[in-house]
């Protein structure tokens, strides 16, 4: 999938969570109606070539408490994740609701860490989304 049909779903799911949430004004969730699209930001890296790198492993960390929150996948999916030099970053689920966090991703060939960055990320009562940081990285 090409970077502007990503980039316009992911903008007509945030689109819809926000004309289909209604958190009340207490910061509770339990009056929220939610999409049941499952919200999922990946980083990209790429070489100085444009080229899909292949790590071979990576991790997400909490940058507040030093927990590592790397999602689980499929093997089909990790496999997808390594043609495309995509990896997924976070998804709905991961952290609690209404929160910023700090996260930090970091990749890695033969054991040496190759690359790392570091995002914020928060929640509303039904999605993630992304605050700050580059989600295409050249290694």
């Amino acid at each position: 999938m090409n970077k502007q049909l990503k980039l316009i779903v992911i903008l007509i799911s945030l689109l819809l969570t926000n004309v289909q949430m209604s958190c009340d004004d207490s910061d509770t969730c339990e009056d929220a109606v939610c999409t049941l699209v499952l919200i999922r930001i990946s980083v990209s890296i790429t070489d100085q070539d444009q080229t899909p790198v292949v790590l071979d492993s990576y991790e997400v960390i909490n940058l507040e408490n030093g927990e590592n929150i790397t999602v689980s996948l499929s093997p089909a999916e990790q496999e997808q994740e390594l043609q495309l030099g995509q990896y997924l970053l976070i998804e709905d689920d991961v952290l609690g609701v209404n929160q910023i966090q700090q996260i930090q991703f970091r990749g890695f060939i033969n054991d040496q860490e190759v690359i790392s960055s570091d995002y914020t990320v928060s929640t509303d009562c039904c999605h993630v989304s992304l605050v700050s940081g580059n989600l295409e990285l050249t290694l």
